[in-house]
């Protein structure tokens, strides 16, 4: 592979057709200030192609569409020529079907020409420097293997806390080699190994770790990088406990484990009572999510639709769930927040009971869900018996222990409810506000809500809105 210059320098040259586009591109940036020299510059494919037979480039940046030699094909036989440069390519405008095929080709980056001239340069560089050294480090470690059976890796605790727990390492005399952003391999000299827990709190990253992994001597730097990125990850996220500092790990089983694939889960099963009811499905439940759900957001999403529907047994406030999971990285925190959820409901519901007792929460439960999407409507008790499939006396019995209230009461509430938010929320007439809770007359709406909060929607709509 080549190196940079001997000072150090990242080696650039410039490559487009328009000279003074180029001279402008060559002037307008302090090349200097993100450790960069020009080498030289061309305005034609074939020109940049016979400087590079001769000379050591580390950074092309270049335009594609020129006379002669251009496009797709001059990407290919720059790095054919030069297989260890990294291209920047230069546009017009975002193409993106030629984009796409440049990425494919292998190049670094794209940026268009106006973005040179209007953005700010600084952060353009930056992105620019940071992209070409990552490229060059991945390059190095694909070259590496591991020469011991076992490898110790750091894993930094806290975001962007890389240079911090690099530091720490050499201040305490622990040789180490930073495999990405993330992850420092450790080189432990002789049998003694070090008191982690002490180690790690000493470094003040509460969430650091070590990771022991076995069987890998002969493995590339950069395959171990992508295990650590990828099936170390995922085992990290399902073990990590508060307190637990090294994790062991065998790298055949872990590509193995890779290998299967993740396993589906089954859409929607906690909305059956029995997730909630049952011990043995609950635990299933949750082994479902753990294992098939792959990044955080949509792990979010499931437990934030999970939320909403067991709102009614809960009792939780769904509008703070964002701020009571805000922070969560590891399935120990999901658990305990479900369960929690879960000992929630069971007050209401309770825990066990005949299959008879759990069809009747269900069905209730369902009904409930129907009432609040469709309480715009008019709902008729006739209707939600069709739709449970229960008796008169059945259904009004069940609703009336599970919910506390009569249907009839139960409606209102929510839609009083609703009045509230329309009320606080937008300027709504009161008229619109009455359609769109489905009491469809105001007088009678006026009369229940007058009940219910001791004050007219009006008077109510100003207390609120003085407390702003």
């Amino acid at each position: 592979m080549k190196r940079m210059g001997k000072d150090g320098m990242i080696r650039v040259y410039i490559v487009e057709d328009e000279k003074l586009v180029r001279r402008g591109i060559i002037g307008l940036i302090d090349w200097a200030k993100y450790g960069m020299e020009v080498v030289g510059d061309a305005g034609s494919g074939e020109e940049a192609i016979g400087f590079l037979r001769r000379e050591s480039v580390d950074l092309l940046f270049s335009d594609m569409e020129m006379p002669g030699l251009s496009g797709i094909e001059y990407l290919k036989k720059a790095k054919e020529t030069a297989p260890d440069i990294q291209i920047i390519v230069l546009t017009m405008h975002q193409e993106f079907e030629l984009i796409q095929q440049a990425l494919r080709v292998g190049v670094l980056d794209y940026i268009t020409k106006a973005q040179i001239e209007e953005d700010n340069p600084d952060i353009l560089m930056e992105r620019v420097r940071k992209c070409y050294l990552e490229a060059v480090h991945k390059t190095a470690l694909a070259d590496r293997r591991l020469e011991s059976d076992t490898a110790f890796v750091w894993k930094v605790g806290e975001p962007g806390g890389a240079k911090a727990a690099k530091d720490f390492l050499l201040r305490h005399g622990m040789s180490c080699e930073e495999l990405d952003e993330g992850h420092f391999l450790l080189r432990i000299e002789g049998k003694e190994i070090p008191d982690w827990e002490g180690v790690a709190k000493e470094s003040g990253q509460e969430e650091a770790v070590v990771v022991q992994l076995s069987q890998v001597r002969g493995l590339r730097y950069q395959e171990l990088a992508e295990c650590l990125n990828t099936a170390i990850a995922a085992r990290l996220f399902r073990d990590y406990m508060p307190g637990r500092f090294l994790y062991v790990y065998v790298y055949p089983e872990l590509k193995k484990e890779q290998g299967l694939g993740k396993e589906g889960a089954q859409s929607d099963f906690w909305m059956n009572i029995e997730f909630m009811t049952d011990d043995a499905e609950f635990r299933e439940g949750m082994r479902q999510i753990c294992s098939s759900v792959s990044s955080n957001e949509e792990r979010t999403i499931l437990f934030y639709r999970l939320n909403l529907y067991w709102a009614e047994f809960s009792g939780k406030d769904i509008t703070q769930f964002f701020q009571e999971v805000e922070g969560f990285k590891w399935w120990y925190q999901w658990k305990e927040w479900c369960e929690g959820l879960r000992d929630m409901v069971l007050e209401r519901v309770g825990s066990g009971g005949t299959e008879e007792r759990v069809r009747n929460v269900q069905e209730i439960h369902r009904a409930m869900n129907y009432i609040r999407e469709h309480m715009d409507k008019e709902i008729s008790l006739r209707e939600l018996l069709q739709f449970t499939g229960m008796s008169k006396s059945h259904f009004s019995k069940n609703f009336k222990q599970i919910t506390g209230k009569t249907f009839i009461s139960y409606l209102n509430d929510i839609r009083i409810e609703a009045a509230k938010k329309y009320l606080v929320e937008t300027r709504q007439p009161v008229s619109w506000i009455v359609e769109q809770v489905g009491f469809g007359d105001e007088h009678y709406f006026r009369k229940v809500f007058k009940r219910d909060t001791g004050l007219s929607p009006r008077a109510f709509r100003e207390n609120k809105s003085n407390r702003i």
